[in-house]
């Protein structure tokens, strides 16, 4: 409905101005709210990424102490001798634990289940355990995704070709990573990158 504003009266034209300006207002508040909103959803999930990265890292730092802990106790009371075989290509680790002087052997494996990026560091601590006969802490078993990508961790990327990569990563650029392939470097957007290692045993990590 177009309202024609030249043919109303002084009195009239006050009463629509006054109703144009509520609605105005009205419509600044809605929108500013619906902003707000936005900004607090986008800043709570940037929180939310950010505290599951800085709680993996913790518990990967837990689990390094751990196992060089069980290792060394072992040693000192000479209860066990402790080894550790990794298979990356397999995504596990085995711990075989065995008293001086005895063919007796006691085994613990931790496996990556196949939506879960590996590391060999939380493996380690949950192999050991289990060969121990320890219970393994929960948060090993259920330690939070990595959510931001460094140098040394191990990448899956389908390319635009559906040929899927899986290679380290050597640097990183705003935004984006390189990632070494046979005879070249390609870069790829971050977020085509999924993380399937984290150890960075390469990097010193």
């Amino acid at each position: 409905m177009k309202i024609d504003l030249n043919a109303m009266g002084y009195n009239e034209l006050m009463a629509h101005g006054d109703a144009v300006m509520e609605a105005i207002k009205k419509r600044m508040f809605q929108e500013g709210f619906r902003s707000a909103k936005q900004a607090q959803r986008k800043l709570a999930k940037m929180n939310t990424e950010k505290s599951a990265q800085a709680r993996r890292d913790e518990i990967v730092e837990q689990a390094k102490a751990d196992v060089e802990r069980l290792k060394e106790n072992n040693i000192r009371l000479r209860t066990f001798n402790i080894s550790l075989e990794v298979n990356r290509k397999d995504r596990s680790v085995e711990a075989i634990v065995k008293r001086p002087k005895s063919n007796r052997a006691f085994y613990g494996i931790a496996k990556a289940a196949p939506d879960d990026c590996f590391n060999v560091h939380i493996g380690k601590a949950i192999a050991i355990r289990r060969a121990l006969g320890l219970a393994v802490p929960d948060e090993y078993l259920n330690a939070p995704q990595p959510t931001e990508v460094r140098v040394g961790d191990v990448i899956e990327v389908t390319l635009d070709s559906g040929e899927i990569e899986k290679k380290p990563v050597i640097s990183l650029k705003a935004g984006s990573l390189n990632a070494h392939l046979p005879g070249r470097i390609i870069q790829y957007p971050s977020h085509y990158g999924k993380i399937i290692n984290d150890s960075r045993e390469e990097v010193g990590e």
